[in-house]
């Protein structure tokens, strides 16, 4: 008997949270458009002609604001950003200068390892400080928002792959992960966000060089070690180093009564951290993730320190290769692994236009402004992560909602997609079908929610880094090629490149809160 292979399941639904006001058109950019058609009636029904001179131009003016596209983005969205960059540039507020050039740094600082104090790092990421809780296997690192009243634990994750995997184990994988999600949307649930982060870093070598040396034998023939200094050098060019990394975002205003409760502070919203912790851990375990380890403080420092200086990367390998060599040894580690959150932030960092200057390295950072309009498989996102010379930092930024919230959320989505059809049908126009479906995706967000399924909002982040300047446009392109090839837009965060270098950091941040 022959079996026949189930086909491989696709998915989609995912719905843009901008809704279009009018005619295919924002709030926004209607009113600019209404500005316009009253400047240009405004000579003529008021019969100052001559006053055309100046209404007309400035009409027309605003209706190529409002019409036109460049890039995906309208003149007057163009000129906002600019407008915000141009503030910013003009306070030096797009410049940061840390340790040395710090005035009396290091003097009235505690150590590296002291709890609660702030990382010196650039921009949105200023009002972090590091926690060091003790745990069972050393310290646990808990970022603490100032401003947001956040708590953010790191776990760095160990996946087995998903491309080699049969269909059945692949859809098996995605509904555990979507389990763990819908877990979260609860009423109350303290857990606000989930960020899942994977990097691609090439690697230096330096750790198969000293495993190589330790490993060696005196006796091996000179043939041998020829060659095997030749592979030495020429596997680094084609290696390439993954780091998968999960972080999971507590809301202290929530969770006010169980922090209370625990003894309030830093400390009580640890303890109440943890608990949680202790759950997701084993949920994703359930979604085929390992988790490895959650990140101690000279951990995460060290992923955000590699991050700023790719070209650190090596000398912080070679102190663990050193300290690897010593514990076979028997000798005992004496360094220290990773590094100190006081250094985790950069030396020197520059925000232009279209792209992130920061130490050793130079990054343009993306947002994924469209994704698949017809169903994409699970593996959509694997050409994004190519291995190349650049590295590549992709995020994905989940902010599970509550039942009620969620109503609301597809009801407001529902009314305001079919008022724009009406709005079509009434003046005889032609419903575009991506309009259409649009309705169809909310009716059927509504069916499944009302089914008792959660709904996530979410948003997409993609940091390309290089040591090389004249290498960036070049690596850019291979970007977004592999983009287009998984049917993926990308969108270059202009005038917003450090804030963009922040969001594919593993710190819980990346997704804008909702205003009217």
């Amino acid at each position: 008997m022959t079996g026949q292979q189930a086909p491989e399941r696709t998915y989609g639904g995912w719905q843009p949270e901008r809704v279009n006001f009018l005619f295919g058109l924002s709030g926004g950019r209607a009113a600019i458009l209404a500005a316009a058609v009253l400047a240009l009636l405004l000579p003529i029904a008021t019969t100052r002609l001559h006053e055309a001179t100046v209404a007309w131009p400035a009409a027309i003016a605003l209706a190529l604001a409002a019409t036109v596209r460049f890039q995906r983005r309208t003149a007057d969205e163009w000129a906002a950003g600019s407008l915000s960059y141009l503030a910013i540039r003009v306070q030096g507020q797009h410049r940061f200068a840390g340790g040395p050039y710090l005035p009396g740094h290091g003097t009235e600082r505690p150590d590296d390892d002291a709890g609660g104090q702030l990382m010196e790092l650039p921009g949105i990421l200023a009002p972090l400080r590091l926690l060091a809780i003790p745990s069972g296997r050393g310290d646990l690192a808990v970022v603490h928002h100032a401003l947001d009243q956040t708590y953010t634990a790191v776990a760095r994750v160990r996946a087995p792959g998903i491309a080699l995997a049969d269909s059945g184990r692949r859809d098996q994988r995605v509904d555990r992960w979507g389990a763990l999600l819908a877990a979260l949307c609860t009423e109350g649930s303290p857990v606000i966000r989930v960020q899942a982060l994977q990097r691609a870093v090439p690697e230096p070598g330096v750790l198969l060089r000293q495993w190589h040396h330790d490993h060696a034998i005196a006796s091996a023939p000179a043939l041998a070690e020829a060659v095997a200094s030749e592979l030495l050098g020429s596997a680094p060019a084609a290696a390439c180093r993954r780091e998968a990394y999960v972080a999971i975002t507590m809301d202290g205003h929530r969770a006010r009564g169980p922090i209370r409760a625990a003894g309030g502070g830093d400390a009580g919203a640890a303890a109440v951290l943890v608990r949680h912790l202790r759950a997701l851990t084993q949920a994703l375990g359930g979604a085929d993730l390992e988790v490895e380890d959650w990140l101690g403080a000279r951990d995460l420092a060290e992923v955000i320190r590699t991050a700023f200086d790719p070209e650190a990367v090596q000398s912080l390998d070679a102190r663990r290769a050193i300290a690897a060599s010593a514990a076979r040894r028997g000798a005992g580690a004496t360094l220290a692994l990773g590094t100190g959150p006081r250094h985790a932030g950069p030396v020197y960092a520059e925000a232009l236009p279209g792209r992130y200057i920061h130490d050793g390295g130079i990054s343009a950072s993306y947002w994924i402004q469209e994704w698949p309009r017809s169903g994409a498989w699970c593996t959509v996102l694997a050409p994004l992560l190519a291995d190349g010379t650049a590295r590549r930092s992709v995020s994905l930024v989940y902010e599970p909602l509550s039942p009620r919230a969620a109503e609301r959320a597809v009801l407001r989505d529902r009314t305001a997609r079919q008022v724009a059809v009406r709005m079509r049908q009434r003046t005889g126009q032609v419903v575009p079908e991506h309009e259409r479906a649009a309705v169809a995706v909310a009716a059927g967000q509504d069916a499944e929610r009302a089914a008792g399924h959660g709904l996530v909002r979410f948003a997409g982040y993609v940091t390309v880094t290089v040591t090389d300047a004249a290498a960036l446009p070049d690596a850019c392109a291979a970007l977004e090629a592999d983009a287009a090839a998984a049917r993926i837009a990308l969108g270059r965060l202009w005038f917003s490149q450090d804030t963009g270098f922040a969001c594919t950091l593993p710190l819980g941040l990346g997704l804008p809160r909702r205003r009217w």
